[in-house]
C-alpha cells in the first residue's frame, strides 16, 4: 500500500530554501529528486530540522512556494530531505519524465 497521496515523477533540478534557525535563518542549494502534486524530495548538504517550515524556489519552473519538512533521511555525504508543499506544483513539472 502506498501512503502518499499523489504520484511522484522524478524531477531534477536545482532548488534553494531558507528556514529560520536561532535567532536568524539559515539557507541552502540542493537538488530536486522527484516531485508530486503535493511534495517534493531534495537532497541537501546540511540537515533540517523535522516539522521546520522553509521557503522553497525551483528556478527553471519559477516556482515558489512553502513548504514543511516531513522526514528526513541521513546519506553518506549528504541528507533527503521530504517536503510537503504548501500550495500544488506547478502542472509542467509533474508532466516531465
Amino acid at each position: 500500500m502506498n501512503p502518499r497521496r499523489s504520484q511522484r515523477f522524478v524531477f531534477s533540478s536545482k532548488v534553494t530554501i531558507s528556514w529560520e534557525q536561532g535567532p536568524g535563518y539559515a539557507m541552502a542549494r540542493g537538488t530536486c529528486l522527484d516531485i508530486s502534486q503535493n511534495g517534493l524530495s531534495i537532497k541537501v548538504k546540511e540537515p533540517i530540522p523535522v516539522g521546520s517550515y522553509v521557503g522553497l524556489s525551483i528556478e527553471p519552473l519559477g516556482f515558489r512556494s512553502s513548504a514543511s519538512v516531513r522526514h528526513i533521511v541521513r546519506g553518506v555525504a549528504d541528507f533527503t530531505v521530504g517536503l510537503e508543499l504548501s500550495q500544488p506544483a506547478p502542472a509542467r513539472a509533474l508532466n516531465v519524465q
